[in-house]
């Protein structure tokens, strides 16, 4: 029984950390999220926005009680960001597999 506990936080914090890690590095305006951002037609203004919501998103989906609504709020991101990257005719696998 404490093994499938354990797993089932595994398999939370492998979602729930590329969303956490990619909040983190838009808080911080790193260069790379900047030249993506601009890229796909977004102002470098938001990205400390879109880094919070990222990090709340992602701790939605690891406390129990909010978990549903956090996976669902984290599916809603990614469709906006494969959306986004059709948009200006970039891959967009990486969105689909990884949550960033």
């Amino acid at each position: 029984m404490f093994t499938l506990i354990y797993v089932g936080w595994i398999v939370s914090i492998i979602g729930a950390l590329p969303l956490v890690l990619g909040g983190a590095m838009n808080m911080m305006k790193a260069s790379v999220m900047v030249r993506n951002m601009e890229h796909v037609g977004f102002s470098p203004d938001v990205l400390p926005v879109f880094g919070f919501i990222k990090i709340v998103i992602a701790a939605a989906s690891l406390v129990p009680p909010t978990s549903f609504i956090g996976v669902i709020l984290a599916t809603g991101w990614m469709g906006g960001a494969i959306s986004a990257h059709i948009r200006v005719k970039d891959p967009y696998f990486v969105q689909v597999l990884i949550p960033s």
